[in-house]
């Protein structure tokens, strides 16, 4: 009895195999001379275990565990063929969904991903895919010829961060809230004297990760009392067409604040050139007060052409004495019609730029300081702030000029179903 338990145990003790054995075995298997089964009791291998492993090791083909379901077939190629056709299926399963994925993100983002990207896809993807150039432009739906020419159109950005970050800082010593489309156009001679070759959108994107954008402030305060019992003019400038200096004025008041009080800047901006041609700043509302900045305007005026003055319908434009300056002066009055902003659109913008990009929306410490940054921000403003309306130009050089070809946006105001132009 106890010779049968010893044999017993010397039967069950683990069997050590050669890396030779273990070979053959593989290749008698993947050769389809044996089963898995017929090869355990011809060499007496125990475990079920042992040649899955060596097949995984040594095989030359990729056995994975538990791919397929119910008994294996005796031809091991057919059963790798098997294996295959699943993991494809599985595969094609994988791709419908990431192409479901690219459609849903496309519509949600209103963007054409593939249209964006596919260059930058196939140029990082070729050093590290067997795909070939031809084939992954075929698979996002493009020649290889439209690759290699977009290629060559391709200009490689060359910059130093440091001074593409000093020559920003120069400009906004003086601008401070300049936002990146101005920098770009304003920095163009410096960029050739630097030798600096940048486009646009990475001019921007350098922007953004060197946290130099310009945010928004949003602000209101009612400075307009319309409800009067004065004159009130139509609107002359609806249907006009901007084309030259001095042929429409625009006038509005913004607040300004210090420590002490609230003051009020009165303005006349040059609707086509954008110039400040007049401003008076002031404790009050009173219409003398408005009548100064009109005074100042008339005293630059260049030209004797037709002028209109357009404003909203505050009493300080309604007033007997600013009236009659106008008309003294053989200037057309123009007001505005309804509560709507889009319809003195040029002097609310011009408002918000001295506020939002000169600091005039901060609490000054009194007047003599407020009335020093006013005065500093109306000269920058005309002698160096550009603008995309008048094709990148200050407003001081588009008032030199006889004709402004003045680009035009759409403005809808979402209170209202139609638009108006500015």
């Amino acid at each position: 009895m106890s010779t049968t338990k010893e044999f017993q145990k010397l039967k069950r003790a683990p069997q050590i195999y050669s890396e030779a054995f273990k070979r053959q075995v593989v290749s008698e298997f993947e050769r389809g001379l044996f089963t898995k089964a017929e090869l355990r009791r011809r060499y007496t291998i125990l475990g079920n275990n042992c040649i899955p492993r060596w097949l995984k090791k040594y095989g030359k083909f990729t056995y994975e565990d538990k791919l397929t379901l119910g008994r294996p077939m005796k031809d091991p190629q057919q059963q790798r063929i098997k294996e295959l056709e699943a993991q494809l299926t599985k595969k094609e399963e994988e791709l419908k969904v990431f192409k479901r994925f690219i459609e849903i993100a496309e519509r949600e983002l209103k963007i054409d991903i593939g249209k964006k990207v596919w260059f930058q896809a196939v140029e990082e993807i070729s050093t590290s895919s067997l795909l070939t150039t031809y084939e992954l432009c075929q698979l996002f739906g493009y020649t290889k010829q439209a690759f290699y020419k977009r290629k060559s159109s391709v200009k490689t950005s060359k910059y130093s961060s440091e001074l593409l970050r000093s020559l920003v800082l120069n400009v906004r010593k003086q601008l401070p809230r300049t936002g990146g489309k101005k920098l770009y156009v304003m920095l163009q001679n410096e960029f050739i004297k630097h030798q600096i070759s940048i486009g646009r959108d990475t001019f921007l994107d350098f922007l953004k990760a060197e946290y130099l954008q310009v945010p928004k402030a949003r602000r209101y305060y009612k400075t307009t009392n319309s409800r009067h019992w004065m004159r009130r003019y139509p609107n002359l400038i609806s249907t006009i067409e901007l084309n030259r200096p001095e042929q429409v004025w625009v006038a509005d008041i913004t607040y300004l604040r210090t420590k002490e009080k609230t003051y009020y800047l009165h303005l006349l901006t040059d609707a086509c050139s954008k110039k400040i041609v007049g401003h008076q700043l002031s404790d009050n509302l009173m219409s003398s007060t408005t009548v100064k900045a009109l005074k100042m305007a008339l005293i630059d005026r260049k030209t004797q052409n037709e002028l209109i003055h357009h404003s909203d319908r505050g009493l300080q434009y309604c007033s007997k004495e600013y009236t009659d300056l106008l008309k003294k002066n053989n200037i057309f009055i123009s007001m505005t019609q309804a509560y709507d902003p889009y319809e003195n659109a040029i002097a609310e913008r011009v408002n918000g730029i001295l506020k939002e990009e000169f600091g005039l929306y901060e609490i000054f410490e009194n007047y003599q300081n407020l009335n020093k940054q006013v005065t500093q921000a109306i000269a920058l403003y005309n002698n160096f702030r550009i603008h995309m309306s008048i094709d990148m130009i200050t407003p001081n050089q588009a008032h030199q000029q006889k004709t402004i070809h003045l680009k035009q946006w759409k403005k809808i105001n979402r209170n209202r179903i139609n638009s108006v132009t500015i």
